[in-house]
């Protein structure tokens, strides 16, 4: 993480096997994440936020 914010700073890969990580495949899904889902209290909360942002107010 950096100072100030809950951003991932990205790793340059040299190999391979490394681009395709599941880490490295992750950091820019979860840099584009608001502060608010980032931040969550509990995976309950992380959850609800994430699906108000994919589904808006929609019901599934």
């Amino acid at each position: 993480m950096t100072k100030g914010h809950e951003k991932i700073k990205m790793m340059q890969c040299l190999k391979d096997i490394e681009k395709y990580s599941f880490p490295h495949r992750t950091v820019e899904k979860w840099n584009a994440l608001d502060n608010g889902s980032v931040r969550a209290h509990s995976m309950y909360n992380f959850k609800e936020k994430l699906d108000k942002r994919r589904y808006g107010d929609k019901t599934l």
